[in-house]
């Protein structure tokens, strides 16, 4: 157990001394983009997003109606569990697995399609943002972008800000 620790001390202390030896060699400045700024400001994603919300919406409901159908049929079961024959019971119990696995055979194609439709609607669009976020960081010779959508940034200078021209090339349709 201590050798464990031992060693993985040792590799994140390895990783860290060559990624600070990494960064010491190439000092390239580092910019950021705000995704979540550009999903609410670019029209294309935003009503990319919301069709796929109402999507999502949709199976949710349908999954819903499924669900209710598949307690209701165990709480008849249930209720009427002393009062059927064995014979009753079982064909119930049947129906009722049945049920249950149409229900959950649902669910799993559901959870397909929801995530067939996000890659149709909104991998597209992100596609286009990471081509436009290298392209520019190529031209300025940055050497890292950072989402700061999904950190915790404590302060970064306005100057490394790329999301305002991810923005404008969007608008102007750029790949």
């Amino acid at each position: 157990m201590i050798r464990t620790k031992t060693l993985r001390l040792a590799l994140v202390t390895g990783f860290l001394v060559a990624a600070t030896a990494a960064h010491a060699v190439d000092m390239r400045p580092m910019a950021i983009i705000n995704s979540a700024r550009i999903a609410q400001e670019f029209p294309a994603m935003k009503d990319a997003q919301e069709q796929y919300q109402k999507f999502v919406q949709g199976l949710e409901r349908e999954l819903s109606v499924k669900e209710k159908a598949l307690s209701t049929a165990a709480e008849e079961i249930e209720s009427q569990r002393l009062l059927l024959g064995k014979d009753a019971l079982a064909t119930k119990m049947q129906a009722f697995e049945k049920l249950k696995a149409d229900y959950f055979q649902f669910q799993e194609s559901a959870n397909q399609r929801a995530d067939a439709e996000e890659k149709t609607r909104l991998q597209p669009i992100a596609d286009q943002v990471r081509n436009i976020v290298e392209r520019l960081s190529k031209e300025r010779n940055l050497g890292l972008v950072i989402d700061s959508a999904g950190l915790s940034v404590v302060y970064v200078d306005a100057q490394l800000d790329l999301t305002n021209e991810v923005l404008q090339a969007l608008v102007r349709g750029e790949k």
